[in-house]
């Protein structure tokens, strides 16, 4: 009978035990942040609660958010691991969001939750504000080789020099710029050879710098950089009229269409990953004119044929293959009849400069022309009337002389 009563209090107290620590489920401790050295790469790490640390017949779990400052929205994450690993952008301050999670039998297959520990990792920064560089920018040219290219800061002191370092999952630890793009001695940018990139994968890029004052504020990117190419110009464009023959047995009528080919860029895009839009501008025989744009994965399309019919092509990475790219450089007009287009969208202001210069040129000869004929003609006119003149005064001499002769005989 004791040892009942014994057994009793033992599972009575153990189960008052068990409701005590799932009603205070409490945040993981220890929380630390730490810089990986790549350029954005952090590691958050924690404990579980010490008063979690003897529960063996629930799951202990852990909720993690982080404010992603490159997309402005929260991401969250739950696992059992007690660290996470992620990308950060070091320009901001750091975000994160934690709790714990048990469930099992000692919480009556409920969940239960801590409350959400919040902390703020401000960024370490050198340099005055206004000597970040600005306007950074990549390409990644037809997949062969990819510019980055920057503006100095607003307030970057004189004599400064910029230094690029990168790094993405390939390389164990960061690397500098293969080599830098110099303007007047300066550098304005850097090139990577196709070697040195990785995509679909974190392309993590700083442009720091340092001047005869002290370091240049630095400035950190994320990228992917299969997002940021550039196709080159479609190539072998050809535009051809055919005719279709159809209509009754006795009587065969041909229409006329028009059909536009090309050839896929060079470069080492996959030929499946492209998309073609098609530019195409018509002059009906009443003068009216009209435009189509069509988009198409194929290298070739049909055109309705008419008086006139010019058309141009560019090309894409398809969203399938990317989330964003770069369109190519429009071809040059190709036109049926084959007669001289000029389209004002493809002007450059050289071009548009040397035609108003030409413009001007023509006017200007063509009033000096007008003015030419028209003093000859006034100078023509006046030497006609002096001849005239000449002529009736040569007769009225001629009348005097004679008139006194006939007078006296």
């Amino acid at each position: 009978m004791k040892v009942s009563t014994v057994v009793l209090v033992i599972f009575t107290t153990y189960t008052w035990m068990c409701h005590a620590e799932v009603n205070s489920v409490e945040p993981p401790d220890n929380v630390t942040m730490s810089d990986l050295g790549l350029l954005g790469q952090l590691v958050i790490q924690w404990s579980p609660p010490a008063s979690l640390q003897n529960v063996t017949d629930c799951t202990v779990r852990y909720q993690l958010e982080y404010f992603n400052t490159y997309r402005n929205q929260w991401k969250g994450f739950r696992t059992l691991r007690t660290s996470l690993r992620a990308q950060f952008d070091l320009e901001r301050d750091v975000q994160v969001k934690l709790r714990t999670m048990l469930r099992g039998k000692c919480t009556g297959d409920v969940e239960r939750s801590s409350t959400t520990l919040e902390l703020t990792w401000p960024p370490h920064l050198a340099g005055a504000v206004g000597s970040r560089v600005q306007d950074f920018s990549c390409v990644f040219h037809r997949k062969e080789y990819m510019e980055c290219m920057w503006v100095k800061g607003a307030d970057e002191p004189q004599h400064s020099q910029h230094f690029l370092h990168y790094w993405h999952s390939d390389l164990e630890s960061v690397a500098e710029c293969p080599e830098y793009i110099l303007r007047g001695g300066v550098r304005t940018g850097c090139l990577f050879p196709r070697n040195t990139i990785k995509e679909f994968t974190d392309f993590n890029v700083c442009v720091n710098g340092s001047s005869p004052v002290g370091p240049i504020r630095p400035a950190y990117f994320n990228m992917q950089v299969q997002n940021y190419v550039k196709p080159g110009p479609v190539e072998a464009v050809s535009l051809e009229a055919v005719e279709e023959e159809g209509g009754e047995e006795l009587e065969l009528e041909r229409e006329r269409e028009l059909v536009l080919e090309w050839r896929p860029p060079a470069g080492h895009i996959p030929l499946h990953c492209l998309e073609y839009e098609v530019m195409s501008e018509h002059t009906r025989q009443d003068g009216t004119k009209w435009t189509m744009v069509n988009v198409t994965e194929d290298t070739s399309l049909v055109l309705p044929a008419n008086q006139q019919s010019c058309a141009r092509v560019r090309t894409h990475v398809h969203e399938y293959c990317s989330d964003s790219s770069f369109w190519s450089d429009w071809t040059q007009w190709r036109c049926l009849p084959a007669v001289a287009f000029i389209h004002t969208n493809d002007l450059s202001p050289a071009m548009d400069i040397a035609l108003i210069c030409v413009l001007v040129a023509s006017a200007v000869a063509v009033l000096s022309l007008c003015m030419s004929l028209w003093m000859f003609r006034k100078m023509w006119k006046k030497r006609n009337e002096q001849k005239m003149l000449d002529s009736f005064l040569f007769w009225e001499n001629q009348h005097l002389k004679l008139s006194p002769a006939l007078s006296h005989p």
